[in-house]
């Protein structure tokens, strides 16, 4: 089912903003959500449809909806399946939407993506953004995670977001490299300085994933020992000074589920 919205918005470069919105599934989840927004969006009024079919009405009523009057749930409920950049677009419509956008739901899960534009096929995050949410967000960031390319200066921005996070509750982080070496290069008083910050800080950090990094054993344990005791799962890959399982600190062995490869 399509659902066309369209009126004016705040934004000079899109002063007549058509949104489209398509629900897909079964027909009757399909109706049951438009009778959701139905029941809680003003009225709006019908014009005579004849014969028509309930269902037409229906999708008559949608098509007539004043988007700016949409309840907060709707609108919640359609960010939800955004990507980031339309989310954002999307907030500049109304004030209405963009208190939407700034609802805790939508920044429990995060992915942080740093490249240099010349070496790498994806898209960095921008930093007004980041810096917007290390400011407005990061108490509520719960499932974080870096995607770095292979150059050193990405790896260091991705550390110093991490140092930036001192007021969070995030449960699980992963650091993602896309190509060698990436967090390799860095000096490992850095890399692990801005880990601790978060093993400090985030007192529900329960899951972690790092990949091509420069911790040794004795890094390791010590920010292992910062934690307040919430972490149950520990994911090492292509950390080349991290000794084999059989000779790892006490403190690492208690961790529930230990992973190394």
């Amino acid at each position: 089912m399509v659902v066309f919205l369209q009126g004016p918005t705040r934004d000079p470069g899109f002063p007549n903003l058509v949104i489209l919105f398509i629900f897909g599934g079964m027909k009757r989840n399909r109706l049951s959500f438009m009778n959701k927004v139905l029941q809680s969006s003003p009225a709006v009024k019908q014009p005579k449809l004849g014969c028509h079919s309930s269902l037409s009405q229906t999708h008559m009523r949608a098509a007539l909806l004043d988007w700016g009057n949409l309840p907060h749930h709707v609108v919640l409920c359609i960010f939800q399946y955004l990507p980031l950049i339309d989310r954002a677009r999307a907030s500049s419509v109304c004030r209405r939407w963009n208190e939407v956008f700034h609802i805790p739901d939508l920044w429990r899960k995060f992915e942080f993506e740093l490249n240099q534009s010349a070496t790498s096929y994806f898209n960095s995050t921008h930093p007004d953004l980041i810096q917007q949410i290390i400011k407005k967000h990061a108490a509520h960031l719960q499932y974080v995670s870096f995607k770095v390319d292979s150059s050193t200066e990405s790896a260091e921005a991705a550390c110093g977001i991490l140092s930036q996070l001192v007021n969070c509750s995030i449960q699980t982080l992963g650091l993602i490299s896309t190509a060698k070496p990436s967090f390799l290069n860095m000096s490992k008083s850095h890399f692990v300085s801005a880990l601790r910050v978060l093993f400090v800080n985030s007192k529900s950090l329960s899951s972690i994933k790092i990949e091509d990094t420069p911790v040794d054993d004795p890094s390791l344990s010590i920010l292992v020992a910062n934690n307040s005791g919430t972490l149950r799962c520990l994911k090492m890959s292509s950390c080349p000074h991290v000794s084999s399982n059989g000779t790892w600190p006490t403190k690492i062995k208690t961790i529930p589920s230990l992973l190394w490869s």
